[in-house]
C-alpha cells in the first residue's frame, strides 16, 4: 500500500522550526537540504546532537513520548525540510530494520550523554559503590525480611554475573547454608518461545541484576518496586500491553528497580538483536516500544535539567515545574493540582544541602501558590509556578544574590498577572498553541519528491538516504 508524501517546507535562516516546550508535539522531522541547529534554554547542558545535517531526521525524541518539546530547533541556513506524521514515522522505520537499529543506537548514545551529566552531579558517596555490593545487600535485605524465594533468586544472580567478585565467597556460602536447611528451591517460570509465564509473585528482576531483555506484559500484571530505608516501596503497577525494563536494550546499565509478578502473568520476552523482527511484525508494538525508549530519555533530560541550577530555590522550582510535566500537566492550566510527595521529600529530591534545608523550606512555605500537607505537595496554580519557576532560572547565573529579597519581588507580581490573564482566557485560547518568538521568519512550503540521500562523508548515525525509505 503506497503511503502519502512527507509534507516540505523551506526555512529561512534563523527561522524556528518548532521551539523548546511545545506542547503535544505530533511532528518528526528530516532534512532534505541545509542545516538545523537544536539548542536548550538551559545553556550548562550540552545536547547529545546539536547540529543536523542533511539526510538527518530530528524532532523525534519528544514526539514518541508524547512529550513537551526538550529543545528548540531553528534553521543555521535556507532548509528544506520534510515533516512526518509520527504514525507515518512508524510505519517507515517499521519497514526498515537497519533504521530501526539506528533508532536504537541514537538513544543509546543520547541516555548515554545525559546519564554521564548526571553521574557528575551525583553525591560522590553513591559513585563508589560497585553494583555487585548493591545486589549483595539486596540479598540480605530480603533474607532480613523472610523472603528466601527472593533471597535466593538475587543470590543465584549474583553469582552468576560475578563468580569472582568481593561477594562471591559470601553468596556461594548463603546459597549452601539455604540448601542446607532444606529450603525449597523456587520455581521458575515457564518459558515458551519468546513468552514467558510467572506465577503469583515470583521476582522477575531484581534492581542491579544486569539486564539483557525488555518485556512486554501479554497477560497479567506486574508490580515494579525498590528498597530504601530498609522499607520496600511500590513504585508503580503495571498492566496488560505495558512495557517494563526497557534500559536493558538501549544501555549497559544494571536494573534499576525490581520487578514483581502479580497473579499468573505472561510476558513477551525482547531481546537487541531481535529488536528489529519484532518490531517488523507490529505496528503497535513498535510504536509501544519506541514511546517506553524515547520517554526514558525524556526523563533522564528533564531530570538532569533540574540538577544542574546553582541556587537551591532554583532547582526546587524547576523540578516541581518537572513535575508537572512529568504528570503531563500543561504549564498553562490554572487548575489545582495535588503531588504526592512531602516538603522534605521534595528537599531531598531537589539536591537541597541540608545546610540550606531550611531556608529553602522557609521561601516554600512563603509561596502563596504552594500549601503542604502531611506526604502532599498542592500546586493552586501551575501557570504562576511555572513563571515563578522561569523567573529563578533567568536569574540563576548570579553569583550572589538574596533569595528572601527574591521571594518577595518580581515572582509574585508576575504570579497575579498570570491569575490575571488567566481570568480573562478561555478554554478555547488555552489549547491554542504557543506563538514563535518575534520576528522569527515564518516557513515556506514547497512541493517535490522526498529526501535525497546526503552528501558521503557525512555522520550516518540519523541518515534515513531514499534507498531505504521511499516515499511514494
Amino acid at each position: 500500500m503506497a503511503l502519502e508524501t512527507g509534507k516540505k517546507s523551506v526555512f529561512r535562516a534563523g527561522a524556528y522550526i518548532y521551539i523548546e516546550g511545545d506542547e503535544d508535539p505530533n511532528d518528526i522531522y528530516i532534512v532534505e537540504k541545509g542545516e538545523v541547529g537544536l539548542h536548550g534554554n538551559n545553556d550548562r547542558i550540552k545536547l547529545h546532537k546539536p547540529l543536523v545535517r542533511q539526510g538527518e531526521v530530528f524532532g523525534f525524541t519528544s514526539t514518541l513520548c508524547r512529550r513537551p518539546r526538550m529543545e528548540s530547533a531553528i534553521a543555521r541556513r535556507d532548509s528544506v525540510i520534510i515533516t512526518l506524521k509520527r504514525e507515518r514515522f512508524i510505519e517507515l522505520v517499521q519497514q526498515n530494520p537497519k533504521v530501526a537499529i539506528k533508532i536504537l543506537n541514537y538513544f543509546a548514545n543520547e541516555l548515554r550523554t545525559y546519564n554521564e551529566m548526571m553521574f557528575s552531579l551525583d553525591p560522590p558517596e553513591d559513585e563508589f559503590i560497585p553494583d555487585e555490593t548493591r545486589l549483595f545487600d539486596l540479598a540480605r535485605h530480603y533474607r532480613l525480611t523472610g523472603r528466601p524465594d527472593y533471597t535466593r533468586h538475587i543470590l543465584e544472580s549474583c553469582l552468576g554475573q560475578y563468580p569472582d567478585g568481593a561477594h562471591s565467597h559470601e553468596v556461594s556460602a548463603m546459597l549452601e547454608e539455604m540448601r542446607g536447611a532444606n529450603t525449597a528451591a523456587p520455581v521458575g517460570p515457564i518459558v515458551n518461545g519468546p513468552s514467558i509465564v510467572f506465577r503469583d509473585g515470583q521476582m522477575i528482576f531484581a534492581e542491579f541484576e544486569k539486564g539483557e531483555d525488555l518485556f512486554v506484559i501479554k497477560e497479567g500484571k506486574v508490580k515494579i518496586i525498590k528498597v530504601g530505608g530498609e522499607q520496600e516501596i511500590l513504585l508503580s503497577v503495571l498492566k496488560d500491553g505495558d512495557i517494563f525494563g526497557e534500559l536493558a536494550i538501549i544501555s549497559n546499565k544494571p536494573r534499576n528497580a525490581t520487578a514483581v509478578s502479580m497473579g499468573t502473568t505472561t510476558l513477551l520476552s525482547i531481546k537487541k538483536e531481535n529488536f528489529a523482527e519484532i518490531l517488523g511484525k507490529s505496528g503497535a508494538m513498535a510504536s509501544k516500544i519506541f514511546m517506553a525508549l524515547s520517554q526514558r530519555i525524556w526523563f533522564t533530560y528533564i531530570r538532569l535539567e533540574s540538577k544542574v541550577y546553582s541556587h537551591p530555590v532554583t532547582r526546587i522550582y524547576a523540578f516541581l515545574e518537572n513535575k508537572l510535566l512529568e504528570d503531563r500537566v500543561s504549564l498553562k492550566s490554572t487548575k489545582p493540582v495535588t503531588l504526592n510527595f512531602g516538603i522534605d521529600e521534595l528537599l531531598r529530591m531537589s539536591a537541597i544541602p541540608a545546610a540550606q534545608g531550611e531556608k529553602s523550606m522557609g521561601l516554600l512555605l512563603d509561596d502563596p501558590n504552594l500549601e503542604f500537607n502531611f506526604g502532599q505537595v498542592f500546586i493552586d496554580n501551575p501557570s504562576v509556578l511555572s513563571t515563578r519557576a522561569k523567573f529563578y532560572r533567568s536569574r540563576d547565573h548570579i553569583a550572589s544574590w538574596d533569595d528572601d529579597a527574591l521571594s518577595r519581588r518580581e515572582p509574585r507580581r508576575a504570579a497575579e498577572r498570570v491569575r490575571g490573564e488567566a481570568a480573562e482566557t478561555t478554554d478555547e485560547e488555552e489549547g491554542r498553541p504557543e506563538e514563535r518568538p518575534e520576528g522569527a521568519p515564518a516557513p515556506e512550503y514547497a512541493e517535490g519528491p522526498g529526501p535525497s540521500t546526503g552528501e558521503d562523508g557525512r555522520d550516518e548515525s540519523l541518515r534515513l538516504p531514499s534507498e531505504e525509505i521511499s516515499f511514494d
